[in-house]
């Protein structure tokens, strides 16, 4: 049984222990129950500097078995909510930051459905989605893809349970603030594969997570 005033965090990080950490403390900090986030980190096996980051008692570190690299990010996420305890989950970046005082509380307010926040990022986008944890432990995976943030919006748009939430983000990417300009950067941009998330078998698998999700939620 999910905890109903549980948010598990996922976050999957590479080489930037300073950033996870400050990462980290905006979750907490900004929080009106620091105590009902969970936060779940994945690190690489040959990344100590992340591994061995000093972490508050709410988060718990997951080394995958081999490094899997952006290509395979869905992997470390499918792992991390296999693990998570909540009743909404979240999906987020090393290099974003919470700015909306009571960010959880207004999640707990809100209905089923994939929530979407407000960032800095491209506007089209739900960068950090957020959403009922019963959807994942039904289909059995959060994504397919390695565009994990784009396969919960299309869920969402598509079930017509997508909104819009006042909760602010910052998301410090070297290309929309400078910041982080760094080898993970661009190895997420060598790792990301976009015309494979737009490929026939991804669609189909997008297509049949909707269908499931349709019968799970009873849905017309």
């Amino acid at each position: 049984m999910a905890d109903d005033l549980l948010i598990s965090v996922l976050l999957p990080s590479r080489g930037r222990p300073k950033a996870l950490t400050e990462s980290i403390d905006s979750l907490l900090n900004q929080a009106d129950r620091p105590g009902r986030i969970q936060i779940l980190i994945a690190a690489d096996p040959d990344d100590p500097d992340t591994v061995d980051v000093d972490l508050p008692w709410q988060a718990s570190m997951w080394t995958a078995p081999e490094r899997y690299g952006y290509p395979r990010l869905h992997e470390y996420v499918n792992r991390l909510a296999e693990q998570a305890d909540g009743a909404w989950l979240m999906l987020w970046n090393d290099d974003a930051r919470i700015l909306t005082d009571g960010w959880d509380s207004i999640v707990h307010e809100q209905a089923p459905r994939v929530l979407w926040p407000r960032s800095n990022d491209i506007p089209t986008c739900n960068t950090f989605p957020i959403w009922p944890a019963a959807w994942t432990r039904h289909l059995g995976h959060v994504s397919l893809s390695p565009h994990c943030d784009s396969w919960i919006q299309y869920l969402g748009q598509t079930l017509d349970r997508h909104e819009r939430v006042d909760i602010d983000i910052l998301h410090d990417r070297a290309d929309l603030t400078g910041g982080h300009d760094d080898a993970t950067r661009a190895e997420s941009l060598a790792g990301y594969r976009t015309a494979d998330y737009g490929s026939p078998a991804m669609e189909a698998a997008r297509a049949a997570d909707v269908t499931a999700l349709r019968t799970f939620l009873g849905a017309p």
